[in-house]
């Protein structure tokens, strides 16, 4: 017979083993699933947009008040990628568009958003192209966001509020676009691509400007490579835009300043703030009749402080390049209202004349902003 200490040796190994195999099916089991079901980011995103708040009646998608090529294409080339997946959104616009959208809109034979300058209470919205209230289509305080698709430093519209929040501080709202139809498996048909191509030509500048990012510069050559469109060819269409854009013909001061023009409200300050664009030879007199009207637009949009950078348009000096005549070399940065010429002169230096600071950089409205939030902050 064996011994009771023997008998107790067996049951312990034999335990042992039947607890190794348990554990071991069990990591087998674990891996096996992680493996053969994977979460994809497509996967994910869907699932996150399926968990949404849709209800029954129709989502708007809106870009920023005041809207530029960017603003109008995002919402535009987003509610596309909505309405492909089943979900019924429609692009609105708040206000008029510019110019330079009804060029490229043209251009490119697509039809721009209807107007609707307000929304009823508990209307679902995606918002494109900004993260302001100040900037939203009116009623948006009663609104139900559901999205948010940006390229901006984070407004008073907070991230942690909205159920799905795309925001990459990039050169275009449609090269976040365009990564989502990617993410999603989505094909991207010509119509949509050259919507999408107008926002990124437009708000980089045809890859020009200060805040153009790589991810901008590869999604432009898709696009440009799938609609057959040569980098000549671009930078044409980027010139005829921008002529679009600083084309101010007929136009009051005060529709000019208001042209490219977006509201903040910052440290509890309401501030307007303007982009625009001159010749050299002509600045001296833009300056003076913009500063001239800057009291009465900041009485009309109930605004305490008003901003508006203006680009400094000088000849190209390299006349081979015959699409491009006209290149931007610095900015003037001019200021209205009580406590402007203190955030002026922190972020440009002194004043080099009553309401006017100048810069050699060229920087976007996107990149002054956050330097106003941090001084107003302080």
């Amino acid at each position: 017979m064996l011994q009771i200490s023997q008998l107790l040796k067996i049951m312990k190994k034999n335990l042992l083993l039947l607890l190794t195999v348990v554990l071991a099916l069990m990591a087998a089991s674990c891996t096996s699933s992680n493996d053969d079901n994977p979460v994809s980011p497509e996967s994910a995103y869907r699932a996150t947009l399926r968990s949404l708040n849709w209800g029954t009646d129709t989502c708007f998608v809106y870009g920023h008040q005041t809207p530029d090529v960017d603003a109008v294409t995002s919402a535009l080339s987003y509610a596309k990628l909505m309405n492909v997946l089943g979900y019924n959104c429609k692009a609105k616009v708040s206000s008029p568009i510019n110019r330079e959208t009804a060029y490229i809109s043209r251009l490119f034979g697509f039809s721009v958003p209807e107007l609707k300058t307000s929304v009823a209470p508990l209307t679902r919205l995606i918002l494109t192209d900004h993260t302001d209230y100040a900037q939203c289509v009116e009623g948006a305080h009663e609104a139900i966001i559901l999205q948010k698709i940006d390229h901006h430093v984070e407004g008073d519209i907070a991230d942690a509020n909205i159920p799905y929040v795309r925001r990459e501080m990039v050169g275009s709202t449609n090269t976040i676009i365009y990564g989502c139809y990617k993410e999603l498996g989505v094909a991207i048909d010509n119509e949509t691509a050259r919507i999408m191509l107008a926002g990124i030509i437009s708000d980089t500048r045809n890859l020009s400007k200060s805040t153009t990012c790589a991810i901008d510069t590869i999604t432009w050559q898709a696009l440009t490579a799938q609609l057959g469109i040569s980098a000549d060819s671009a930078q044409a269409i980027n010139n005829h835009m921008a002529e679009a854009a600083y084309d101010y013909s007929g136009m009051t001061d005060a529709d000019i300043l208001l042209s490219d023009y977006k509201n903040y409200e910052i440290a509890g300050k309401n501030i307007g703030f303007g982009s625009l664009a001159c010749k050299q030879a002509d600045m001296g007199a833009f300056i003076a009749r913009m500063l001239a009207v800057m009291p009465q637009v900041m009485a009309d949009k109930g605004r305490q402080m008003m901003f508006a950078k203006i680009d400094n348009l000088v000849p190209n000096p390299d006349a081979s390049q015959i699409y491009t005549p006209f290149i931007e070399n610095g900015l003037y940065f001019i200021y209205y209202g009580e406590g402007t010429k203190a955030i002026a002169e922190a972020i440009f230096g002194p004043s080099i004349s009553e309401g006017t600071t100048y810069t050699t950089g060229n920087l976007s409205r996107k990149q002054i902003v956050p330097k106003i939030q941090k001084i107003l902050g302080e």
